[in-house]
């Protein structure tokens, strides 16, 4: 309701490090990335958008506080952009190992469209087309020793 009546909602929500915060946000779109769905937003007295997961929402409650959305948000050029993978950069062609019991999640949310997964005794060799940024390296050394073999290369995408 929030979102198609243009109202500020207030939010809990638990990031992926299990860490709770009730946040004040002006909601903008909702993208679906493989099974997930993903409220884009701008937090107040921010400027930029964010994405968060809808399943990591844990209570929500409307305003009935209007906003105006920001002029030059596109949700369409925001998923252009990368947005929904990795953030702002460059493409590139990713590829790594990682062990099975690591790798699940990629097997039911892709990282791309053009995502080919290699099936062997007791890991996956992932290839992608997605955007360098440093959160995807951050991404990638939280599997420490689970993920080897990281190879990026320069698409002309």
């Amino acid at each position: 309701m929030a979102l198609y009546q243009n109202r500020w909602l207030t939010i809990d929500y638990q990031n992926a490090a299990s860490k709770r915060a009730e946040r004040y946000i002006m909601p903008l779109g909702l993208a679906q990335q493989g099974a997930r769905l993903y409220l884009v937003c701008r937090y107040y007295g921010y400027q930029n958008e964010r994405s968060l997961a809808m399943h990591r929402i844990k209570k929500a409650t409307v305003s009935a506080i209007d906003f105006k959305p920001p002029p030059e948000f596109c949700l369409q050029k925001y998923d252009d952009d990368g947005r929904f993978g990795f953030g702002e950069g460059q493409h590139i062609k990713l590829a790594f190992r990682i062990k099975k019991e690591a790798d699940y999640h990629l097997l039911e949310s892709r990282l791309s469209k053009d995502q080919k997964v290699t099936e062997y005794q007791d890991h996956y060799l992932i290839n992608a087309t997605v955007i360098d940024s440093g959160r995807l390296t951050w991404w990638l050394n939280g599997f420490g020793d689970q993920v080897w073999d990281i190879s990026r290369k320069a698409t002309s995408q």
